[in-house]
């Protein structure tokens, strides 16, 4: 029994020991990263939030839909793929400078999303055992989860060791160069595919879930993040806009309407560009919700007007 138990106490020992020597080390590697979405395009983000004049959060919608080199501002686009409006809160929390502009997306469907947890904000989780700010927001909200990288280190990384080596070993842009917008360039064979999908299947372009569901609600949790995002801004004395980028399929009045009527109840901009393009375009599209480099192009334009005018930027 007493073997048993110094067996146990030694395997504890190496594994904590291994844990944290494997941690420190996949962090050193993690903060030379500065490309790929799995950690260089936060740690670039990070190198330059607080010089820069204008910043964009969101979804893959305000990735891909706005071409931030159009706007005669220093900015960037921290728009990632597969992230909601918790992640966009989590980073923005971390800002510092005075007076800069914030475009933040959201849609109206995750709006009333009742299923939305915030756990995008975990794919940040590499940077609590760097940022205080990102590990004070997060553990706002998951406290357990900050308790369980305290005790296993490595738990920080899950998920993300082959995107940190590969980008470190073999960095598929320059950095430097890199503006955060990442435009998509459909190709002719995707292009005919999606003209087809289009042409045979035209209700999609119709529908509207969410004008079946009665008495629509804001996910709380979502408010809780929008209001966290206000409060900060409200602080830096930052400008802060919420939009929703242009997308195919119809969005009915009344969720419109309620969307713009909540918004104007906390006394925040929003422009609801869900509907910018009257007629189809096949130019400008991907797919149903994402559009292609050269309706991002358009849009970005209108959206710049737009900005420049309301914030009175020279």
């Amino acid at each position: 029994m007493k073997k048993s138990i110094q067996l146990l106490l030694i395997l504890a020992i190496v594994f904590f020991v291994t844990d944290r020597l494997i941690c420190m080390c996949l962090k050193e590697i993690d903060k030379k990263v500065f490309t790929g979405q799995s950690v260089g395009k936060v740690n670039h983000f990070f190198s330059l939030k607080d010089s820069v004049n204008m910043l964009i959060f969101g979804s893959s919608r305000a990735n891909h839909h706005i071409d931030n080199t159009v706007l005669d501002i220093t900015s960037f686009n921290m728009g990632a793929d597969g992230t909601r409006i918790g992640y966009s809160a989590a980073l923005i929390s971390t800002l510092k400078k005075k007076g800069q502009i914030l475009l933040v997306h959201i849609d109206h469907e995750i709006l009333y999303d009742s299923e939305y947890d915030g756990s995008d904000m975990l794919s940040l989780m590499n940077m609590t055992q760097r940022n205080a700010d990102i590990t004070t927001f997060m553990y706002k909200f998951f406290p357990e989860e900050i308790y369980i990288s305290k005790t296993f280190n490595c738990y920080i990384y899950n998920g993300k060791v082959l995107g940190i080596l590969k980008n470190y070993v073999d960095p598929n842009y320059d950095y430097n160069r890199y503006s955060g917008y990442d435009p998509l360039f459909p190709n002719l064979e995707q292009r005919n595919i999606f003209n087809k999908m289009v042409k045979s299947d035209s209700l999609k372009l119709e529908q509207d879930d969410l004008a079946a569901v009665s008495d629509l609600e804001v996910n709380p949790l979502i408010n809780k993040f929008i209001g966290e995002i206000i409060e900060h801004c409200k602080t830096n004395n930052s400008r802060l806009v919420f939009f929703t980028s242009p997308k195919l399929r119809k969005i009915h009045n009344n969720v419109r309407n309620k969307t713009k009527q909540y918004f104007e109840s906390k006394n925040i901009s929003y422009y609801d560009y869900s509907e910018f393009f009257k007629e189809y375009n096949a130019d400008y599209w991907k797919d149903f919700t994402h559009m292609s480099a050269q309706g991002a192009t358009v849009f970005t334009k209108a959206l710049k007007e737009k900005i420049f005018e309301d914030h009175e930027i020279n």
